[in-house]
């Protein structure tokens, strides 16, 4: 009989607390069991016991959330095909694969191009043919872009690339500003070409998915990051996230500082309004699913041509947002599964 709600952690990674669990998936399965009917569960993936695994929740999930980086996984393709047959068995999934596969990578921002969420000046180079071909006549164009590959986080993979008038290249790299000097342009693709990973052969999601996406370099990133938490399709917090001083991203891993506000405060009144219509634009990527459970659509600010506020997206993350800072955020995400509440004894 299926009646709990499993949360899927992975045994690895530095998100994890001193008992091996997120310290955010206890609280929300806690919120879920005050609200509903359903037991609650946290199990393991081990890619090595996934067949097991799946037949057990079959068996007993009425829904899954997933709460593992993918980053963590050597084989992130199979992993989103063990959520797949979940998905295909009646248990529902959060966030469901086909959803994760379209917003959470970059190139969400090039397919963006042409609706209100999108910016023009977005290309996403699939090949490191395409890249060689296009990237300098765009670097040429700029003088400086904004290079993210097209499935990373906290910072990782993505480079600010710049033109010197000698020509020669400046790089450096977000998660740690790390900095790379190079002659030219040509000793710049030399070196770059191996960022461009092989394309596996038994993917069955992750077909035509590597490469770069190339974005504007926005200098009002100084001022920081504007995110939008979301459960379902409601906005439930803004986070400011400022960048340490002379950095250009704003993870917690580049010393960002998070400050957490209503989404009614009057100041985000126009981001929050972008984000509710933009989910409009975002839907056809849904691919017939819900919105994802918990995440997030991150802005950086730039200049309207009469000089108002412009908020353009830079990323959603949907796959494993945490709120290990703000865990009353739990009983948002309860919310979502509530049925009748527990009678009184």
């Amino acid at each position: 009989m299926r009646n709990t709600i499993f949360v899927i952690e992975y045994t690895k990674g530095s998100d994890k607390g001193f008992d091996g669990f997120r310290p955010d998936t206890k609280p929300i399965l806690n919120a879920i069991e005050e609200v509903t009917d359903y037991k609650t569960e946290i199990v393991f993936y081990r890619p090595n016991r996934k067949y097991e695994l799946l037949d057990y929740l079959k068996e007993k999930a009425v829904a899954v959330i997933s709460r593992i980086n993918p980053g963590n996984l050597k084989e992130v393709d199979e992993y989103f095909q063990f959520l797949k047959a979940l998905g295909n068995s009646g248990v529902e999934v959060h966030t469901h694969p086909d959803v994760m596969i379209n917003l959470d990578f970059k190139d969400i921002l090039a397919k963006l191009k042409g609706t209100r969420l999108g910016d023009k000046d977005t290309y996403f180079y699939n090949t490191f043919t395409d890249f060689a071909r296009k990237f300098p006549s765009d670097l040429d164009k700029y003088g400086i872009r904004v290079l993210k590959t097209n499935y990373g986080s906290t910072g990782e993979g993505v480079y600010l690339v710049s033109k010197k008038d000698d020509g020669s290249i400046f790089s450096v790299e977000a998660v740690n500003n790390e900095k790379f000097y190079y002659d030219n342009i040509n000793e710049f693709l030399e070196k770059f070409e191996s960022r461009f990973e092989e394309e596996s052969e038994y993917a069955a999601y992750f077909k035509g998915k590597n490469g770069f996406v190339g974005c504007r370099y926005l200098e009002r990133i100084a001022e920081g990051e504007v995110r939008v938490l979301l459960v379902n399709d409601k906005p439930i917090s803004v986070v400011h996230k400022k960048p340490q001083e002379g950095e250009f991203s704003a993870t917690l891993f580049s010393g960002a500082q998070y400050r957490y506000e209503s989404p009614d405060e009057p100041k985000w009144k126009e981001v929050i309004k972008l984000t509710t219509k933009g989910l409009k634009d975002l839907k056809p990527f849904l691919k017939g699913q819900n919105y994802p459970l918990l995440w997030t659509m991150d802005y950086i600010m730039d200049y309207n041509e009469d000089g108002t506020d412009k908020y353009v997206l830079s990323e959603i993350n949907c796959s494993c947002v945490g709120i290990t800072t703000e865990l009353h955020y739990a009983k948002e995400v309860a919310k979502v599964f509530e049925t009748k509440k527990k009678k009184k004894k």
